[in-house]
């Protein structure tokens, strides 16, 4: 449940942040949600046990680093979704979760089987067919398709980075929530002299609730996805979360029926919406057959209801 909720409103995010950032810089964007979401979560954590936010002194080294990958994932994201599309962004950011097993099958000598080499071809497959449809959409122009492909490749990346520290602290112990207190706080603080102050005191009423959307939206997503890592091993909460980009394409056609003045555009055709099947379906055959018990990583199988446990 933890993870299908952070697939959801990943599903929607990127949608609102298009909106946004037509009017919004990046890096205002990024601030924002940064710091909406840590002083949310530091007054909750304060309130409840205010010694937990002993944390943010002394931090962690590796805290820090997971925190600088999610800050540069947010920044080559929102940056890559600025030069592209809602769907290009969503389609192409699956390499992050096919990513993350692939690091923990190689860092546990982990042998990938048929069914495995499988799944990567049909996801490499899914993201030339949808490139190339992306390509036949027009809306894009070759230079931010290039440009905006390089920066969601590079923030899938560093996703890649602050999902397998966070997994990591969370198996040896540390409270989700007070992890995020850090990742969190660390682009709030170095951020915030790249922010416009000025845009912000001088936007309207739409504009500061899609804002604290966004903000809340950070800190809800994160927050059940740290929970989801100390539940369930790495693989099986990136085999939830993959689902999200069906979410975002489903979202936008249904949106293009009404056709409201601020719908990005976005362009997929029959192409595009197998391209993406084939991306989904890939990764979800690689998660789905990913690290063994042999790995190190627990195995958590959910437990059945009465009467099913044969």
């Amino acid at each position: 449940m933890m993870a299908a909720t952070t697939a959801i409103l990943w599903g929607f995010l990127s949608i609102a942040m298009k909106v946004a950032t037509e009017q919004v810089p990046v890096l205002t964007i990024v601030w924002f949600r940064f710091t909406f979401a840590f002083v949310v979560l530091a007054l909750m954590v304060g309130l409840k046990d205010r010694k937990r936010l002993v944390i943010l002194r002394k931090p962690p080294i590796l805290l820090l680093v997971c925190a600088l990958g999610l800050t540069l994932n947010y920044l080559g994201y929102l940056a890559g979704l600025h030069y592209t599309t809602p769907s290009n962004a969503q389609i192409l950011i699956q390499t992050a979760p096919l990513m993350l097993a692939m690091v923990g099958i190689f860092l546990f000598k982990e042998r990938l089987v048929k069914a495995q080499w499988l799944g990567v071809a049909l996801s490499l497959s899914g993201f030339i067919f949808f490139a190339i449809d992306q390509r036949q959409g027009g809306i894009i122009s070759s230079e931010n398709f290039l440009s905006g492909n390089l920066f969601l490749i590079g923030g899938a990346i560093t996703w890649v980075v602050y999902a397998a520290i966070a997994k990591y602290l969370g198996g040896i112990g540390h409270n989700p929530q007070d992890l995020n207190l850090v990742i969190y706080g660390l682009p709030a603080v170095t951020l915030w002299c790249l922010a416009d102050f000025e845009l912000l005191a001088a936007m309207d009423l739409k504009l500061w609730l899609l804002m604290i959307f966004l903000g809340a939206n950070t800190l809800v997503a994160y927050g059940a996805l740290g929970e989801a890592f100390k539940r369930l091993p790495a693989y099986q909460v990136s085999l939830i979360i993959t689902l999200n980009p069906l979410i975002t394409l489903a979202a936008m056609a249904v949106l293009q029926i009404f056709s409201p003045s601020w719908l990005p555009k976005d362009s997929v055709g029959m192409l595009g919406y197998g391209a993406a099947l084939l991306v989904v379906g890939g990764v979800i055959q690689v998660l789905r057959k990913a690290p063994s018990a042999k790995t190190g990583v627990p195995q958590v199988e959910p437990s059945k209801p009465e009467g099913l446990k044969s």
